[in-house]
């Protein structure tokens, strides 16, 4: 099933695009009843329990009918429109991506296609630059033919400010879909981390993103319903989809950590372990780890483990389906 949530509050969208260039050009994409001179990037929503780079190529193959390679992530955006009905939060994932050359129509000009679903699509290999043709969404259409050289963050925001909703999780009969962000909090060389006592690992403070909420937004949010204090995000480190079992449930789980800063004074301790009740009355255990426990624990994200304490230079993507189980 798609990851096309829909409630009272909003409409999450989880979307992969493909960014196809070649000869200088960009493949574009648009339906009958567009304007000819719209188009917008192959690609779809993502089904639960598949991971970005799945979907992308499955989306390819059901719109062109060839086989296609993801080389890296470009662009990761994050949109939210008020003025629509209900109102929308995108989360969308744009990636460079090399096809089957040999198996299009067309290396040039334009070419129309009839998807698996039995609906035809005009494609075109677009110049734009001083060309009146346009590609959705801006930003792509502001860079061609310059690409970001790493995973770069987008905030689009629209309309009247909606609401925030309820927590971006949604449960199907084919498993979990969950979407959270998270702080890594650095303190004098130590790490800030969580601990219940009927699970087996670490995490990070953070909680689940709400309907028409940003990242960051969220991340503060949470930080004041944790620990009653004010958050600030620096800088994205890592994008991490995960699969994993609860129960016996499958979780398809998207979660962005960022590294952030604290209003530090404010915290019981700034070493060891402190334990602080939540805006619901629930007490959660805190514990600063060293370098050591951090690499020796059970702790996510796992990239995070395989690093430290080296952080990321770059906003980095991780794909973990090591415990993926698919009804």
């Amino acid at each position: 099933m798609d990851c096309n949530f829909i409630t009272a509050e909003s409409r999450f969208n989880f979307r992969a695009a493909a960014v196809i260039s070649h000869g200088g050009k960009l493949l574009g994409m648009r339906d009958k009843a567009d304007s000819d001179h719209f188009h917008y990037l192959p690609g779809g929503r993502v089904h639960l329990n598949e991971t970005m780079e799945e979907a992308l190529q499955r989306e390819i193959w059901e719109e062109l009918g060839v086989s296609a390679r993801v080389v890296r992530p470009l662009w990761l955006r994050e949109s939210l429109d008020g003025g629509d009905e209900p109102p929308y939060h995108g989360f969308e994932m744009y990636f460079l991506v090399e096809l089957d050359w040999g198996a299009l129509p067309s290396l040039e000009g334009s070419f129309d296609r009839v998807d698996t679903d039995g609906c035809r699509h005009s494609f075109q290999w677009l110049e734009l630059g001083n060309s009146p043709d346009y590609i959705h969404p801006d930003f792509v259409q502001e860079s061609f033919p310059n690409l970001p050289e790493r995973l770069t963050l987008v905030h689009d925001k629209n309309g009247p400010a909606a609401l925030p909703g309820g927590d971006v999780k949604f449960s199907t009969p084919e498993g979990l879909f969950n979407f959270r962000t998270a702080g890594v909090f650095v303190r004098n060389g130590l790490l800030l981390a969580m601990k219940e006592p009927n699970i087996d690992h670490y995490y990070l403070p953070g909680g689940r993103v709400r309907m028409n909420e940003t990242m960051e937004e969220a991340l503060r949010r949470e930080m004041g319903e944790e620990l009653g204090l004010g958050a600030r995000a620096i800088r994205p480190l890592w994008l991490c989809e995960s699969f994993f079992v609860l129960g016996d449930r499958p979780v398809h789980e998207i979660a962005m950590y960022y590294l952030a800063e604290l209003d530090w004074e404010g915290l019981p301790a700034l070493e060891g372990e402190f334990s602080r009740a939540d805006s619901d009355g629930e007490e959660h255990i805190y514990r600063w780890l060293t370098p050591e426990e951090v690499r020796s624990v059970r702790i996510y994200p796992v990239p995070m483990q395989e690093c430290w304490p080296e952080l990321p230079e770059e906003f980095t993507f991780y794909s973990d389906v090591r415990d993926r189980r698919i009804l």
